[in-house]
């Protein structure tokens, strides 16, 4: 064979399994910074660290229950949900931790035990640790206010309303009615606010996506739903909001207060709980292909070519506190041990006297992302990451801790060491 013609043929297989995979996305470079600190020392123009590289999967010897498999593999082919991973925790040791499917749009790489997902809402639990911790060394109060808009006594973060003060009842805002969502946004009434990066950003002036700092002063010229306090519906704004207190009080990027807070302490290696990023060439090896093909506008490039909604649809990277994580099951079940993962007192640590029949959970979905963080009084906690979530209907996470629940409620699981 003529060696030049080789060496295009080559060269256009290559070309054609990239876009099949999914890394191909129009309109996926270059990134641009948009204010969110990078942690170890990452360029915006950064490709892969090597904390991010492919980790060895689990050796031979590593526990894999066939029950867990088996309704992992049903659950996923009746749903048409093409990568998964599950991790099971129980008395403190890891008894089952596997990948499923394939971590590739072409099918071809399975998924292994050491896949890394998006963990969206997830993260939110993690963010709270880091609060609590500021707390509990007298750095923050839980009754401190959110936001100083010219009240007396002022508040944590110094931001100043776009056009102007919205809401007077922002001052009363406090770090714990965003911890329980208590903050006075109602998305059902206004709408996610989070999400309406290309309108801020017109509206600021600014290059869009406009990044965390905007688009909370353009919240705060916006008026709120509810007095603080007084109800709560769920709110990815306190979050948003809750990872700029964490940064103002530490002096420290978000990342890197986590890890040295919360991460580090339980044994996460650095590698396993990441900051997601927006496009596949700057994500993980580890992370898969994200299942949604609804071409959207690019947030980072309005004008231009519409895009896959997970690789561009919002801006990942300023969603690290809210929803932006990226990790491995492994990584998140250490968390679950050891803190409270919902709840008025979510973030907080576990006292150990919670109960043999308390549960709680945390579940996370976007756009080619579904997560569950279950923990159980009986000493079982499992983490089950999905790339895909249901065009409708009740929740991945919701209905696989049917399905895990009942499993292990139902007596027939043979543990480890018979036991």
């Amino acid at each position: 064979m003529n060696p030049m013609f080789l060496r295009y043929l080559l060269s256009g297989l290559l070309l054609a399994s990239l876009v099949a995979c999914g890394e191909g996305e129009a309109g996926s470079g270059p990134w641009r910074d948009t204010g969110l600190p990078l942690d170890a020392g990452a360029r915006p123009d950064s490709r892969i660290r090597p904390d991010q590289a492919a980790a060895p999967d689990l050796p031979a010897a590593q526990p894999r229950m066939a029950v867990f498999d088996k309704l992992m593999s049903g659950f996923m082919k009746a749903n048409g949900i093409k990568a998964g991973a599950l991790g099971v925790l129980r008395g403190g040791n890891l008894v089952h931790q596997a990948g499923y499917g394939h971590i590739d749009r072409i099918s071809t790489r399975p998924t292994p035990a050491t896949v890394m997902m998006r963990l969206a809402s997830v993260s939110k639990p993690l963010t709270a640790s880091v609060i609590r911790s500021l707390v509990r060394d007298g750095k923050l109060k839980l009754d401190q206010r959110a936001f100083d808009v010219g009240q007396a006594g002022g508040g944590v973060l110094g931001l100043k309303p776009f056009p102007k003060l919205g809401d007077a009842r922002l001052a009363e805002v406090t770090v714990k009615h965003l911890l329980r969502h208590e903050g006075g946004w109602d998305r059902g009434v206004a709408g996610d606010l989070t999400y309406d990066e290309v309108d801020i950003a017109n509206a600021m002036g600014k290059a869009s996506p406009p990044g965390r700092a905007n688009t909370v002063r353009y919240i705060l010229g916006q008026p709120l739903q509810f007095r603080p306090g007084t109800k709560d519906e769920y709110s990815n704004i306190g979050y948003l909001v809750l990872g700029l207190i964490i940064e103002k009080i530490t002096g420290q990027d978000y990342m890197t207060a986590l890890r040295a807070r919360t991460l580090t302490p339980l044994g996460v290696k650095p590698g396993d709980l990441i900051p997601g990023r927006t496009f596949p060439k700057h994500r993980s090896p580890r992370e898969p292909w994200y299942d949604d093909d609804k071409l959207v506008t690019n947030v980072f490039d309005p004008t231009g070519p519409k895009v896959r909604r997970p690789a561009g649809g919002w801006d990942h990277e300023a969603r690290i506190a809210q929803g932006g994580l990226v990790a491995t099951t492994r990584s998140l079940l250490g968390f679950l041990d050891r803190y409270l993962v919902s709840g008025n007192d979510i973030g907080a640590l576990r006292s150990g006297s919670e109960g043999k029949t308390w549960k709680r959970n945390h579940t996370g979905s976007l756009a080619g992302t579904s997560a569950l963080a279950r923990q159980r009084g009986d000493g079982i906690n499992y983490v089950v990451l999905f790339n895909k979530r249901p065009a409708s209907g009740t929740s991945y996470g919701s209905l696989i801790r049917a399905e895990m629940d009942k499993l292990l409620e139902g007596g027939t699981v043979v543990w480890p060491g018979g036991k």
